[in-house]
């Protein structure tokens, strides 16, 4: 499977995307997935997918992506408990298309 690459999304590029990013990887570890993480804020991912392909978004926010064939998963849930179980599906259902 090639390597997957992902955009962590927070407001500001820092904190919150960070925790996302490392949760990203754990369940990308756990599975056998290789993934390339890359931390933006909001107002930067056009720029980042101008720049870059990626397979994946994932937010804490709700963003919208430039690009209608790149899903948008928000992992809230990550930060708060609630439905995790349920992004980390999402999540792999992306993760694992070839």
């Amino acid at each position: 499977m090639a390597k997957k690459r992902v955009l962590s999304v927070c407001g500001t590029g820092g904190v919150t995307s960070s925790v996302i990013t490392r949760r990203v990887k754990e369940i990308a570890e756990e599975n056998a997935i290789d993934v390339e993480i890359t931390n933006s804020n909001a107002f930067s991912i056009k720029s980042h997918l101008d720049s870059e392909k990626y397979d994946l978004i994932v937010s804490s926010s709700r963003v919208k992506s430039p690009d209608e064939n790149i899903p948008v998963i928000n992992c809230m849930s990550f930060l708060t408990g609630v439905n995790e179980e349920a992004t980390i599906g999402k999540i792999l259902e992306v993760l694992k298309q070839d």
